[in-house]
């Protein structure tokens, strides 16, 4: 079979949110795939140095991170970042303070806690698995960002429609849904499927020869950009509209059903 970019979102895809761990049959799979020449490829939200020590070994060939804003390669060195202005993080911080939100700032060196930490739905889940707690970093003076410090996204928990009133017509900044409260925020324009057009255009590969995997509605952006696209059993209903295929739920083998049904392994 010619070699395929097969694009991975994490959690609620490759990561089991059931069982909290990545089972073995997509492991296995994603292992074989690479060795028959195949190009793996780790779509996520999350920072490219907080995937964990059982993503971390599957060694991924490039990660697209922080909802598109940072490109690496697999040794997670920077090949494409978008940095979110000054002026727009304070007006984010300032939103999240008048608002009680949640907010998660993600910087190069980790992600600092700005306020409501309970809020965000999964920093519990991150901080105990085998990403670990050293990342994670209390800010309650939330001043980090007044350091000459890049920040590359963020995450922010509030109500959706104050939250869409506010920064809907915002010029610089996105934010796109991963849950019924939580956004990520970026770089206007960043998205996975930026990312992604941004790594097509670095392999210099064609959109047929792209395939992803997703589960809700962060991924649409990669759906769309993708030649092909595999929503997960438990996906999320658009998200199954949307895709070529449905293969069946993350803890019942659905990656390897996935890429056995594209043939890029063998049964």
């Amino acid at each position: 079979m010619q070699q395929k970019v097969l694009v991975f979102d994490v959690d609620g895809t490759l990561y089991d949110m059931v069982h909290h761990e990545i089972p073995s049959s997509a492991i296995a799979s994603i292992k074989k795939a690479k060795e028959t020449g195949h190009i793996f490829v780790i779509a996520s939200g999350r920072a490219f140095y907080g995937l964990g020590k059982a993503l971390d070994e599957l060694t991924a060939d490039y990660i697209i991170s922080m909802s598109g804003g940072v490109l690496t390669n697999n040794k997670k060195q920077i090949i494409k970042k978008h940095v979110l202005a000054k002026e727009d993080i304070q007006d984010l911080v300032d939103f999240a303070n008048a608002h009680e939100a949640g907010l998660v700032l993600k910087f190069k060196d980790g992600m600092y806690l700005y306020q409501h930490s309970e809020k965000i739905n999964w920093l519990e889940g991150q901080m105990n698995s085998d990403i670990g707690q050293e990342i994670f970093v209390d800010c309650p003076l939330q001043n980090h960002h007044l350091k000459d410090e890049e920040v590359l996204a963020a995450c922010i928990h509030a109500d959706p429609k104050i939250v869409k009133a506010a920064f809907s017509q915002h010029p610089r900044m996105s934010f796109t849904s991963y849950c019924e409260d939580g956004f990520d925020v970026a770089v206007k324009g960043c998205t996975k499927g930026s990312a992604l057009s941004e790594l097509m255009q670095h392999l210099n590969v064609k959109r047929e020869d792209v395939i992803c995997f997703g589960d809700n509605y962060n991924d649409i952006s990669m759906m769309e950009t993708a030649g092909y696209s595999i929503a997960m059993g438990n996906a999320v209903a658009e998200i199954k509209e949307r895709a070529d295929y449905v293969t069946s739920s993350t803890d019942q083998d659905g990656i390897y059903k996935g890429l056995l049904h594209i043939g890029c392994i063998n049964d």
